[in-house]
């Protein structure tokens, strides 16, 4: 989170008191809050409608308890404090002697205490999404120094030091969040983050204008009662953006999870049907896709061969080399496999030393086929230092456009695999 240093509160407050100079004439505490009670009630009316969704965050947060949930609650019941402390006509008592306090003193501070921590709660909910929730130390000391100083012009100064400095800091952190809300809208590709921002920025558009215009008339309090009106826009604009990007926020996630979980779904199959050796599929999965293979097979018109290939005297190799370089030796004959046949052929290992390929050929291009697979295999690096006699033989079958069941003719393929093994051994 980017922070402000800590000495630039120091300087922050000296221009806002030297800002805050024109409304210095203004040192009636009540007169900060109109008396109209018209303008009273709508003060309060907005209060309590602030309150409705800091109450649906809440709710939303138990469901779904993440920070940036957690400080949108905390800005929008500060947003409803702000106003309905200033909803009621609480000034000095008639009467009221110079050592009493007026009630419209301390709901001012209250106020500008709010207003500090609205600001604040704006820019942690733009800054705590999908990361951890810290408070910068530069927005930490920024916070305790400015309400510090709110406490201390509440007791002994006039209304503008209090209301300026509060007024100004909670719209800087605004500003603040609305580029970290369109930055957010941005990379993440979120609507309710846009609309967050155009909501805050209407408020920071407001205040700022409010606040020019209270300096230039000398008085806060028509400036005051005219921000309650606009921001009603900007923030029912912010109420929907920050629901929408829960919301967002949540469907995002079910689709992550979603993802993760077929892929998990497609890891698990392919372990189901893949040999962890060779990395060529397993008999289960023939018996999968036999139905659709030879549907295709019929419809289509298109050839098919079986190839069942068993390595010549791999016994011999597991007993003089051992079963390391047994496993080595399947796993060239695997990636021969694979490495010579198109995407639309299926390599299987059947079993033990042998394999077996469904290949989408017609007779003369299989046998030619499996010629290449034994010269590939021959010469093989791994070949050459195996013990003499060790080769592969293949047994070639067509598949009839008629078939139904591929056993009868795996078994055909071995038949014919053992018959070119009888005639290499002789």
């Amino acid at each position: 989170m980017t922070v402000l240093a800590p000495r630039i509160p120091f300087a922050l407050i000296v221009l806002l008191a030297l800002a805050a100079a024109p409304l210095a004439a203004q040192s009636d505490w009540a007169a900060v809050r109109p008396a109209p009670m018209v303008a009273l009630e709508i003060r309060k009316v907005v209060g309590m409608l602030m309150l409705v969704p800091a109450v649906t965050l809440f709710l939303l947060y138990l469901f779904r308890p993440r920070p940036y949930v957690l400080a949108g609650v905390t800005a929008w019941a500060a947003g409803s404090v702000m106003m309905l402390v200033l909803s009621f006509n609480s000034g000095a008592p008639a009467g009221a002697g110079p050592d009493q306090v007026p009630v419209g003193r301390i709901a001012v501070g209250a106020w500008a205490l709010a207003a500090l921590v609205f600001g604040a709660g704006i820019r942690c909910s733009s800054a705590w999404f999908r990361t951890p929730a810290q408070i910068g130390r530069g927005m930490f000391w920024t916070f305790s120094l400015f309400a510090a100083w709110t406490l201390v012009a509440t007791a002994y100064l006039r209304p503008p030091a209090v209301v300026v400095p509060a007024f100004v800091m909670m719209s800087a952190w605004q500003a603040r969040a609305v580029v970290s809300y369109l930055t957010l809208a941005k990379r993440e590709r979120l609507v309710g983050p846009l609309l967050t921002a155009l909501g805050v920025a209407g408020m920071v558009i407001v205040n700022v204008t409010a606040l020019t215009d209270a300096i230039a008339s000398g008085g806060i309090g028509a400036a005051s009662t005219r921000v309650a009106y606009f921001n009603f826009l900007s923030a029912a604009l912010l109420v929907l953006g920050m629901h929408l990007q829960v919301f967002e926020d949540v469907i995002d996630e079910l689709r992550t999870a979603a993802a993760e979980i077929a892929r998990s779904r497609d890891e698990m199959k392919a372990m189901a049907v893949t040999d962890p050796l060779t990395r060529c599929y397993n008999r289960r999965l023939l018996y999968e896709i036999a139905e659709h293979e030879l549907e295709q097979h019929r419809r289509y018109k298109l050839p098919l061969s079986i190839l069942y290939l068993d390595i010549d005297h791999f016994k011999a190799i597991n007993d003089t080399r051992g079963h390391h370089t047994g496993d080595e030796v399947l796993k060239t004959m695997g990636a021969i496999l694979r490495e010579l046949t198109r995407q639309a052929d299926y390599v299987f290992r059947w079993g033990g030393d042998e394999f077996v390929v469904l290949l989408s050929a017609a007779e003369p291009e299989a046998k030619n086929k499996a010629n290449q697979i034994r010269r590939a295999f021959l010469e093989s690096a791994i070949v050459s230092n195996l013990p003499d006699g060790v080769d592969v033989s293949i047994g070639c079958v067509l598949v009839p456009p008629d078939t139904r069941d591929f056993d009868p003719l795996i078994d055909q393929a071995d038949r014919e695999m053992y018959r070119r093994k009888r005639a290499l051994a002789s």
